[in-house]
């Protein structure tokens, strides 16, 4: 069955209990013990997204950021959340999440952004056990910090970033990046030689620490980890989960700069 081929994907690839403690992933709502008659990989969930799922035929959804983070006390069909789980359940859909243990995985988030990137020799930014890490590290052909700055725009095909830095260095070398809220990470990039930082939520805060240590930081927000919707749907066609998987086209970015 199908839905049983996904969750051994996932068991052996990107395991539950490689997620930090403070996540909830995995099989949030419905059951894998089904046939699959689709899939739609996106970022995050809304009603727009299972509108698609329900256009496309397809019966599961697979999102990185957790639909429940914490736990409910109470399922409300008035509010948003509880709309949401009522619309999942009266169409049959399941709901899967892969957020920090993707991340963590061998070829998880980080490494597909780094690829992006075009990051060479690079290696995970901070270990968490022996064979796991968070983030990357590596090096690009030198090229001035506007330079850089326009192709990491590019490269991970976003709109808009936010700049911290003091001084305006020669040339950048060496990126780090960590997809996600990575700010505590930082010091580690400052440490491994990084010219400049990739992260997002970089806070009000956080931005001065960065100033002070004399380190470039690039706030790229939650949205540039889209890719994970791609290289995931790549990976399950080359697993051979034999049945539809589409890249949402609903997973939009809440932000407008005006």
């Amino acid at each position: 069955m199908e839905g049983l081929k996904i969750k051994h994907f996932f068991d052996t690839n990107y395991p539950l209990d490689l997620a930090y403690e403070w996540d909830n992933v995995g099989l949030q709502i419905g059951t894998l013990d089904k046939a699959i008659t689709g899939i739609v990989i996106a970022l995050d969930l809304t009603l727009e997204i299972i509108d698609e799922a329900i256009e496309k035929g397809a019966n599961l959804i697979i999102t990185h950021h957790p639909f429940i983070f914490r736990p409910l006390k109470n399922i409300l069909t008035d509010t948003y959340k509880g709309n949401v789980i009522k619309k999942l359940f009266q169409n049959d859909l399941t709901l899967y999440v892969s957020h920090t243990n993707y991340d963590l995985g061998h070829h998880g988030m980080n490494t597909v952004l780094a690829e992006k990137l075009g990051l060479r020799d690079s290696e995970p930014l901070e270990m968490v056990d022996e064979a796991h890490g968070i983030g990357r590290i590596g090096k690009v052909d030198a090229m001035p910090l506007e330079a850089a700055i326009k192709h990491i725009k590019s490269a991970l095909n976003i709109d808009h970033a936010r700049l911290i830095a003091k001084t305006n260095p020669t040339s950048i070398k060496k990126i780090a990046i960590c997809g996600g809220s990575g700010s505590s990470d930082m010091f580690e990039a400052k440490r491994k030689g990084a010219d400049i930082y990739l992260t997002g939520d970089i806070s009000y805060h956080q931005a001065h620490d960065l100033l002070q240590m004399d380190m470039i930081g690039l706030d790229i927000g939650h949205y540039a980890e889209k890719h994970f919707a791609k290289a995931l749907k790549q990976e399950l066609n080359d697993f051979g989960v034999d049945c539809p998987i589409y890249v949402s086209e609903e997973d939009l970015d809440p932000f407008k700069f005006v």
